[in-house]
């Protein structure tokens, strides 16, 4: 088996224990999103957490009815892109919680005025 189907097969126990250990925590966030009022979406990850930011962006676009897109990291962290970020929400999707470029990208959008959430495996 893949190590993405591996992944896979562990959505319905990872989502279960956010539900069960994160609620707080979710409300929490879903409060301060819904108090910002974003008026779009941006959704960024790399590797295997690139395509839980498409289907975050598919959520955003069908669920909330927000444009939503994905965010290209090199664009800032490589090109170092200053990117008017006001008025969005920026999702970060990372296994880890230690992916730089994710992190420099989400750092980047907070600076430049986006609400930010991130959704990891490590807390």
């Amino acid at each position: 088996m893949t190590r993405m189907a591996e992944e896979t097969g562990e959505i319905p126990a990872v989502v279960a224990r956010l539900l069960d250990d994160g609620s707080a925590d979710v409300r929490e966030a879903a409060a301060h999103i819904r108090a910002a009022s974003p008026r779009w979406v941006v959704a960024v990850g790399r590797g295997s957490s690139d395509h839980a930011a498409t289907y975050a962006r598919y959520l955003a676009e069908t669920r909330l009815g927000l444009p939503a897109g994905l965010a290209a990291p090199a664009v800032t962290t490589l090109y170092g892109a200053r990117i008017d970020w006001r008025d969005g929400l920026v999702i970060a999707v990372s296994q880890s919680g230690a992916s730089p470029d994710v992190a420099e990208t989400v750092a980047a959008a907070r600076a430049g005025g986006a609400v930010t959430v991130a959704i990891t495996n490590e807390a």
